[in-house]
């Protein structure tokens, strides 16, 4: 690849704030201060009229220059301008609590995230597949898969809209130790991010795990987090948020007891931690078990020592309280990612099969989830599982965005429409540049309450509440309580059904405004998506949404490795001059490329 910058047009006009910069230099002395100047997003910036000329081999594709409106690093100075001297690093990436994803890079055990692979893959796979070394075929197979997706697709469309050189972009490698594989890595992302402003282009670190971030070279005086990882904690990192704090900001038990505009829920706790006898020392059972190769250790479902009865006496509490719960209701585990977690349970049936998929002695959810409650991470109650009643014909799916300030102050960046498939993932959002400020008055209630909660907790930075809209609101509800707002003439209810206090997958399309509707588009979608051949052959399928603008790539990754041939991952942004307009192109791309859930 060969990347040609043309000349560059105008800057955006734009209201600033001034503060000044330290560099440390490579011998640790400190560098003349020069001055950031952070956007904030109270206008529409013009859109520069440079372009990039992407050279594949002997494809050249000439895309325009994205400019942003504002980045990650501009709204973390405006959130906390007392800090906006420090130099910010940015963590990125996904994290799994079943199988480390990779060598240098080991799965969470004290703070838990149940995603898809955490609750649907068999213990006797975790096993194989969390060893440094997969003894299967399978298992590297699956270990691969998701680290493409959490240290690659997931970190490369944040870092799209993180900031300029003088803001890190952590990423970690895939497969650490490999040069051909590292050198694939940084040229996947650095091709993702050729199209930005130099000037909004962040600097790109690779390392091999979490515990190898070279903070003091770098002159990294804090770091924002997107998802909390164990070995942060272990190094003692300098954070913009205290760890325990964000996840328990981001858990389902904790946004139930809020306070907050939710559906009225039942948190079930669990009673103590797994007892701290060894398996070894259990029974005979567990020491079989625990012989067996692999390094996630299961209490077996034929355990008869203390650490099983623990586990069964917790199991049944839960199960007597979802037994008892009538439909409809919505079951969730206390920290999910990308909506894993979570099961709508519509009918006695749906009851019946979440029973035995949290129970089942091979894949059982809750097995798996309470063996790794510990002491050392039970003060956070990360066994906890939430039953909540179900919003009854939503009338509207909303993700709003906003930056938490510290001081408890609020600033709205979006509101965008969630798009959600069959298994209640999360597949991408869609925005309305042209209903910004009505969408804006109509949750500005339920915004600040929000924010108040968030704030005391300390934290500062982006926040993503996921709403369900309905005008079915209970008798005896007070609606003032309820979030209500009659901006659009309707009475309606908006219920919080999930919040995300760090980084959303929606983020982006606020700070894309300004590219969009300078080329006549009020619309906007990402997603992310699987293709069936090379980044050439998806931009050469799309090359006139590509040059023109509408279309651009947020993340992608080129997978050599699959035995089929090529196949990619990516993250994709389309504009639309309206919704239908929008919609055609969305539907025509969905028809030759596949969903990637996490």
């Amino acid at each position: 690849m060969r990347i040609v910058f043309q000349q560059l047009a105008h800057r955006p006009s734009t209201s600033v704030f001034k503060s000044p910069i330290f560099i440390l230099s490579p011998g640790g002395r400190v560098r003349r201060p020069y001055t950031t100047t952070t956007k904030l997003l109270s206008s529409t910036p013009k859109q520069t009229t440079s372009t990039v000329t992407l050279k594949m081999g002997s494809t050249a594709i000439n895309l325009p220059t994205i400019r942003l409106d504002t980045t990650l690093a501009d709204l973390y100075k405006l959130a906390d301008p007392s800090t906006a001297h420090l130099r910010l690093g940015l963590v990125l990436c996904g994290v799994n609590s079943a199988i480390a994803l990779s060598s240098s890079f080991p799965r969470n055990k004290k703070y838990l995230y149940q995603d898809s692979p955490f609750n649907n893959i068999p213990p006797s796979d975790l096993k194989d597949a969390s060893t440094t070394n997969p003894s299967s075929t399978k298992a590297t197979d699956l270990q691969r898969s998701i680290a493409l997706k959490y240290l690659s697709l997931i970190p490369q469309r944040d870092a799209f809209i993180a900031g300029g050189p003088s803001t890190p972009a952590i990423f970690f490698n895939v497969s650490p130790g490999s040069p051909e594989q590292e050198a694939h890595d940084r040229h996947e992302a650095e091709m993702t991010l050729s199209v930005l402003d130099p000037d909004q282009k962040p600097k790109l670190v690779f390392c091999s795990g979490p515990a190898d971030i070279p903070i003091k070279e770098l002159g990294i005086e804090r770091l924002a987090v997107k998802i909390m990882l164990d070995d942060l904690e272990k190094q003692k990192y300098p954070l913009v948020v205290d760890m325990q704090t964000q996840w328990f900001l981001n858990s389902k038990a904790g946004l139930a007891e809020s306070g907050l505009p939710t559906p009225r829920a039942e948190v079930v706790h669990v009673e103590g931690y797994l007892p701290g006898t060894t398996a070894t020392e259990c029974c005979e059972t567990c020491k079989e078990e625990d012989a067996k190769k692999g390094r996630m250790k299961f209490v077996p479902a034929g355990c008869k020592g203390v650490r099983g009865k623990w586990v069964e006496e917790q199991v049944t509490k839960i199960v007597e309280k979802i037994e008892a719960r009538q439909t409809p209701f919505v079951f969730k585990t206390q920290q999910t990612f990308g909506g894993a977690g979570t099961w709508v349970i519509s009918n006695k049936e749906k009851k019946r099969e979440l029973v035995e998929e949290l129970t089942n002695d091979e894949t059982g959810v809750l097995r798996k989830l309470l063996s790794q409650v510990t002491a050392k991470n039970q003060q956070m109650k990360p066994g906890a599982v939430v039953l909540s009643e179900m919003v009854r014909d939503p009338v509207g799916d909303y993700g709003v965005t906003f930056l938490m300030k510290k001081g408890g102050e609020a600033k709205f960046l979006a509101a965008s429409e969630q798009m959600i498939n069959e298994d209640n993932a999360w597949i991408g959002s869609t925005i309305n540049y042209a209903r910004q400020e009505k969408l804006r008055k109509k949750f500005e209630g339920i915004m600040r309450q929000t924010a108040e909660w968030v704030g005391k907790h300390g934290y500062i930075g982006p926040v993503g509440i996921d709403i369900l809209e309905t005008k079915d609101i209970p008798q005896g509800e007070k609606l003032q309580e309820n979030g209500t707002s009659s901006a659009d003439g309707d009475k309606t209810a908006h219920y919080i059904v999930d919040l995300n206090v760090r980084t959303s997958g929606s983020l982006a399309l606020p700070l894309l405004k300004g590219h969009f509707t300078s080329r006549g588009m009020t619309c906007a979608s990402s997603f992310s998506t699987t293709v069936k051949g090379s980044r050439k052959e998806f931009m050469e399928t799309w090359r006139e949404e590509f040059e023109s603008g509408r279309m651009l790539i947020m993340a992608w990754y080129e997978d050599n490795a699959d035995q089929e041939g090529v196949k990619s991952i990516g993250d994709v942004v389309v504009g639309g001059k309206d919704e239908k307009n929008l919609q055609d192109l969305m539907k025509r791309v969905r028809e030759t490329t596949e969903e990637v859930t996490f």
